[in-house]
């Protein structure tokens, strides 16, 4: 069966932080209230739970397909109200020049015209919340506005 034309989302950042204190900030939910969301809750295992919400915005939740300990975590994504069964967005973790490589990536988001503003949402904001959690493990300075959400 040939596969659909989809649009993937790659990322990469470098953070001047401990390759476990970045991974700690994208599977703790504590960290993760931090830097992306108002409310997580995360069962930190392949198959386990997750919730991420955001006050007066969307609540996400679903499984994770993925989780390698001090590696990587990966989550089934969907967006309330929408049918984006079979999207998968991912956070991995590496050693780099001192600090750490963070690699994201947003997969089988269909390349049709109706998905493409969802497709410019996810580029923009897993861009703003990549450098949201760059500052705050960096500097300490969440970027986020009273506003968002």
């Amino acid at each position: 069966m040939p596969s659909r034309a989809e649009w993937t989302l790659n990322h990469q950042y470098l953070i001047r932080a401990a390759p476990d204190d970045v991974f700690r900030a994208i599977t703790d939910p504590q960290w993760l209230t931090r830097w992306l969301c108002d409310r997580a809750e995360l069962a930190p295992r392949k198959g386990g739970s997750y919730l991420l919400a955001w006050n007066g915005g969307p609540t996400h939740t679903g499984t994770l397909v993925d989780y390698r300990p001090g590696r990587r975590i990966a989550f089934a994504w969907s967006w309330p109200g929408v049918k984006l069964a079979g999207t998968v967005f991912s956070l991995s973790v590496k050693a780099k020049d001192g600090g750490t490589l963070l690699m994201i990536e947003h997969t089988g988001i269909p390349r049709e015209r109706h998905w493409a503003e969802l497709y410019g949402g996810a580029e923009w904001g897993w861009t703003y919340f990549a450098l949201n959690l760059k500052s705050v493990l960096e500097t300490g300075h969440d970027l986020r506005s009273k506003y968002d959400g």
